[in-house]
């Protein structure tokens, strides 16, 4: 079952979500959030993100076939970047004041 972390992907890679930004701002941290988090996995997991959000027909069944990969391989790729991008969305702000105090002392 999609939850609300899925569906901010599925529009992210659809373009809805640029669109949504225009119109609400709030949704413009969404969208710096996933693109920062996209470059700080390595690229192999970040293109099967891609392959798999990019489109709303396609299986994981098939990305995993397209990869050459394990499922449960990809299923920890895929869990890892949803706890990443969520730990960013949710807390991305403290982290940046955290780094910015570090940087002083």
């Amino acid at each position: 079952m999609a939850d609300s972390t899925d569906k901010m992907l599925r529009d992210y890679f659809s373009g809805r979500l640029k669109l949504m930004a225009e119109v609400e701002p709030r949704y413009k941290k969404n969208m710096a959030d996933i693109t920062f988090c996209l470059s700080v996995i390595k690229p192999e997991h970040s293109e099967v993100i891609k392959r798999y959000y990019s489109d709303k027909f396609i299986t994981w069944e098939e990305v995993v076939i397209e990869a050459g990969k394990s499922y449960s391989q990809l299923r920890t790729w895929r869990n890892d970047f949803k706890t990443l991008l969520n730990v960013m969305t949710q807390h991305g702000d403290e982290f940046i004041k955290l780094r910015h105090e570090a940087l002083q002392g």
